[in-house]
């Protein structure tokens, strides 16, 4: 009977204390930080527009007493001689008390008589305290066919406003010839050179008219 009674007392005993053993969990992983897709993408600064630069004009009044005038506009690279038709402008800044100005005027009136209609020669006197009185006795006796600006005071501005262009010093020897061409700068001559190489630089320049039609 014992036999019997302590095998079940046993069961019993198992049966009511249970299984007391907690099952551990793995604790949850944190959740992942969001991240906040709207927020606003910051805007790409524009650089504020520049103003254009105004373009400047310089205005020249090349005259002479006798003669009328021709009123020069210089815009950017652009060279406009007023009254003047024809597409080669020489000028020409001499000075009457200059022996080389003075030795090249029957060389210049040659080309002016040679290429009339093609050239138009104008002499820029400057640097001078010559009376106009004299000056036009100086012009008759060389028999000048060509337009003399006798104007200093502008005269003198344009050649202040063209040295720097032409990398010459302020005060540049004379004389001193630029060649125009259709408005634009062409060539220029510092110091007398022979008729024979302008005469060569306007048959180039009159090819390159030609070429350009």
């Amino acid at each position: 009977m014992n036999y019997i009674f302590y095998p079940f007392l046993l069961f019993m005993m198992v049966w009511m204390n249970g299984c007391d053993e907690e099952h551990s969990t793995l604790p949850s992983a944190p959740s992942p930080a969001l991240i906040k897709t709207d927020t606003p993408v910051p805007k790409t600064s524009t650089l504020p527009t520049k103003e254009p630069v105004p373009v400047q004009v310089y205005e020249f009044n090349l005259s002479s007493a006798e003669e009328g005038f021709s009123l020069l506009t210089v815009k950017e690279n652009n060279y406009h001689f007023s009254n003047i038709a024809e597409p080669i402008i020489l000028v020409n800044f001499f000075s009457t008390w200059c022996p080389p100005c003075r030795g090249e005027l029957p060389h210049l009136n040659n080309l002016q008589k040679r290429y009339h209609g093609k050239i138009f020669l104008m002499g820029l006197l400057i640097h001078d305290d010559l009376s106009p009185e004299a000056l036009n006795s100086c012009i008759a006796s060389q028999k000048v066919n060509y337009f003399i600006a006798n104007n200093q005071a502008e005269n003198e501005r344009f050649a202040t406003f063209i040295a720097p262009k032409l990398k010459l010093k302020a005060r540049f020897n004379l004389p001193l010839m630029i060649m125009f061409l259709n408005g634009k700068y062409y060539t220029h001559y510092l110091g007398t050179v022979p008729e024979e190489m302008i005469e060569s630089d306007i048959k180039q320049a009159l090819k390159n008219i030609k070429g350009s039609k």
